[in-house]
């Protein structure tokens, strides 16, 4: 099993992609924090982790909040000791073109796709450099590229998401602590009804950026193209300077 014996935390798993990647992360031998707003839509989760035979909990935590993702951590250590993994995976989308979108709704998007991961890196990084170790796999969007009329909010804040995961890799370059993003593709979730492929198609994405071996890519961009292969948007970049 790719995680056996890791700890991982993800968030945004009450439902999609969430779900789906953290039972991907139990069935490769992880222990999983689930988190998301309501407790209730975690319950599922947390039993089918179990019946894996690996342990779970639910962390209820919004997490454009310091509070509650300092709570989320903190519990993460108690129960487990240690966080190999974080998956930010939560995300909102507002739609509106920019001379109509409220600027509650853009203040509400940024809150959750970028402050969130921020707040989250945060929190774990000082545990993963004490540990020497931790990979950390952002969930952002092929929008943050492509942009369409209607997705500001959104774009910029996944573009926002790209850059906090580069620079953020290069900051802990020398933690073996690995720091990428990714784009599932146009799948079909509560967020996107439309979509044309199914949650599970972000497994082995998110599944192979969580178990990366130590001179595996760091601050790059992954994304599927219409063949659903996985190929590098970003540049790489020479760790020796």
């Amino acid at each position: 099993m790719k995680l056996q014996g890791k700890t991982a935390i993800v968030t945004g798993a009450s439902r999609g992609i969430g779900w789906e990647v953290a039972l991907a992360y139990a069935r490769e031998g992880a222990d999983v924090v689930v988190s998301a707003r309501s407790e209730e839509s975690l319950r599922e989760l947390v039993e089918r982790i179990a019946e894996l035979r690996q342990r779970a909990i639910a962390v209820t935590a919004d997490v454009g909040d310091a509070t509650a993702v300092e709570k989320l951590v903190n519990t993460t250590l108690e129960e487990f000791g240690k966080v190999d993994i974080l998956c930010n995976n939560a995300g909102l989308l507002e739609i509106g073109e920019v001379d109509q979108l409220a600027v509650a709704a853009w203040d509400r998007v940024m809150r959750v796709n970028a402050r969130g991961p921020f707040l989250c890196s945060q929190a774990v990084l000082p545990i993963m450099k004490s540990q020497n170790y931790g990979r950390i796999v952002n969930m952002s969007s092929g929008a943050a590229i492509r942009c369409a009329a209607g997705y500001a909010a959104y774009s910029a804040s996944k573009a926002a998401l790209n850059a906090l995961s580069l620079t953020t890799a290069i900051e802990v370059a020398d933690y073996e602590i690995l720091v990428n993003a990714m784009s599932p593709g146009y799948l079909k979730t509560a967020m996107n009804p439309d979509g044309t492929r199914p949650p599970t198609d972000a497994v082995p994405t998110a599944v192979m950026l969580a178990s990366l071996p130590s001179d595996g890519p760091r601050g790059r961009f992954f994304r599927f193209e219409e063949e659903m292969i996985v190929i590098p948007e970003s540049p790489q970049i020479d760790w020796t300077k």
